[in-house]
């Protein structure tokens, strides 16, 4: 009798918990901290997932959400973005977006709630961007420090760049696409985005 007892009450822990994770993600946007928090509850959430698949699906509308993924695509090729037709320009959104999502879904899929650390918001620069600052907790190794930038879309805060350890992800990515675009034009950085990518989700 127990151990049926037992049984139920497993099944039904199960059942809530898959019935919490079929539950569309839920984010707020209204103030850089929210949007930060946002994003750490939402990688806690995808991770439950074991299929890099199932993680990118949860994420890419959040990542979209918390982070203005254009401005971002835009500046790290701000030398040659006037020179490019719309539809390069769209092409090379679409191949940024999908790889920053996949990212995400690749790298964060064993995080918890005591993952990441308490976050603290500075004030406003001159520009009115908002600096977020966390870190990450690692077993036996020293946390990994975490800068966001965020600055204004009409109503929304979005992340428009992340210093991890003193290191900038924006400026990794100009000093790379600029290489690479120098090499083999707009249709060569695309298909490096997509093959990153690709080997992302090979794993």
């Amino acid at each position: 009798m127990q151990s049926r007892r037992t049984f139920i009450v497993s099944a039904a822990a199960v059942l809530a918990e898959l019935r919490a994770f079929a539950q569309p993600l839920r984010w707020t946007t209204d103030s850089a901290t929210g949007t930060i928090a946002s994003l750490q509850q939402g990688l806690i959430a995808a991770s439950r997932s074991a299929s890099i698949d199932e993680r990118f699906r949860t994420l890419e509308p959040l990542i979209a959400a918390t982070h203005d993924l254009r401005y971002i695509a835009e500046f790290a090729l701000r030398r040659q973005w006037s020179t490019l037709a719309e539809a390069d320009r769209q092409r090379f959104v679409a191949a940024f977006e999908r790889l920053s999502v996949m990212t995400y879904a690749a790298r964060f899929k064993a995080v918890g709630v005591d993952t990441f650390r308490p976050m603290k918001a500075e004030p406003a620069d001159a520009s009115g961007r908002v600096q977020v600052k966390t870190a990450i907790a690692r077993a036996n190794q020293p946390d990994v420090s975490l800068e966001y930038l965020l600055q204004r879309d009409g109503e929304d805060w979005k992340i428009i760049n992340v210093v991890a350890d003193g290191v900038s992800d924006l400026a990794l990515k100009r000093a790379e696409y600029q290489r690479v675009f120098a090499a083999g034009g707009i249709a060569g950085l695309i298909a490096e985005l997509e093959q990153q990518t690709l080997r992302l989700e090979r794993g």
